[in-house]
């Protein structure tokens, strides 16, 4: 799954918030990923109605390929995170699919609490689609159980948002990671329309609002 060992970005993370793993994935893993995209478009089972954002995202609840996968992403990103592999909860596992009428520079939000780190595998990236992540903008955790977002000083649009000194532009490519504090830094994807992103969330504390744990003691992978 990992060409390298993702720990030695365990500082930068806790230093920073965030972290970008250029070419952590394996070919063989990423490749893995895009046909199960593909075979969730095609079969749709996985997909949940309650989870489509009109005019914004599909969601598909993921699967690991393997026991194996699932145990080897769990040690990597308890090392990277510093959460104890046997408290790594995951919260939520989607593949998010973004509709064509999406807006390019949405309002950046933080994730619900439990998603304490978000950590993110892109499948499929169109043109100019990165996520932003915005680390001096009022950082620090949201203890809500929904997302909240950020609301544009007066006259300032949200577009503005992105070209400003306040964001960090990832440029993230298939084949790499992106971690970071989903409930306490505000972040959002630019230029979202077409591109697929599987998306882990985890804490440490055991809060499992979906109940998608794949982790839980009486819990096993598909």
């Amino acid at each position: 799954m990992f060409n390298y060992d993702p720990s030695a970005f365990r500082t930068a993370l806790a230093e920073e918030g965030y972290v970008h793993l250029k070419g952590l994935l394996s070919d063989d893993f990423v490749r893995g990923l895009q046909d199960l995209f593909d075979a969730a478009l095609t079969g749709g089972d996985t997909e949940s109605a309650e989870w489509r954002i009109s005019k914004k995202k599909r969601q598909f609840v993921f699967d690991f390929p393997s026991t194996e996968a699932a145990e080897t992403f769990r040690t990597g990103m308890a090392a990277l995170t510093g959460i104890p592999a046997g408290d790594l909860t995951i919260s939520e596992r989607h593949i998010k699919l973004y509709e064509p009428e999406a807006d390019p520079y949405p309002a950046p939000h933080k994730d619900r609490a439990a998603s304490f780190y978000s950590i993110g595998l892109p499948i499929r990236l169109s043109e100019g689609s990165s996520v932003c992540v915005f680390p001096d903008l009022d950082p620090g955790p949201n203890t809500e159980e929904r997302a909240v977002f950020l609301e544009p000083a007066e006259g300032q649009a949200p577009a503005d948002l992105y070209s400003s000194d306040d964001a960090r532009i990832l440029n993230e490519q298939v084949g790499d990671v992106i971690v970071f504090l989903g409930s306490g830094l505000y972040h959002e994807r630019m230029k979202a329309a077409g591109t697929a992103v599987l998306y882990i969330k985890v804490n440490g504390e055991g809060d499992d609002p979906l109940g998608e744990n794949i982790y839980a003691r009486d819990n096993v992978t598909a």
